[in-house]
């Protein structure tokens, strides 16, 4: 769980950070949309090694090349992280339900530094 320092919220060192942007494809009815954010909302429900995940929308997507939904998940460790990759069927499932909806993706992880 996050670690307050002043008035600073942190991660703990040693654990993983996820973010990931989402451009949808511009045929994409609201309610696609809605179903994804609520998907991605339930995430941490299917995958226990999701500490904690944060999903929305995007309100300046003209400054983010299109891309209109971010989600950051932490994870207390690697392993945490690697647990959650590693249950394939369970993870293509989910992508499944919302490729057909995505004209993009990044994917960013990065371990918290110590200090």
């Amino acid at each position: 769980s996050m670690v307050v320092i002043g008035n600073k919220l942190l991660p703990p060192s040693g654990s993983v950070v996820k973010i990931i942007f989402l451009k949808l494809k511009e045929s994409i009815p609201d309610e696609a949309k809605s179903e994804i954010l609520d998907l991605i909302k339930g995430l941490d429900e299917k995958f226990p090694g999701i500490g904690q995940i944060t999903v929305g929308e995007n309100f300046s997507p003209a400054q983010a090349k299109g891309f209109s939904i971010a989600l950051i998940a932490f994870f207390k460790d690697l392993a945490e992280l690697e647990s959650v990759d590693s249950h394939t069927k369970l993870v293509n499932s989910q992508k499944e339900k919302v490729r057909d909806c995505l004209d993009s993706t990044i994917v960013v992880e990065f371990l918290v530094p110590s200090g």
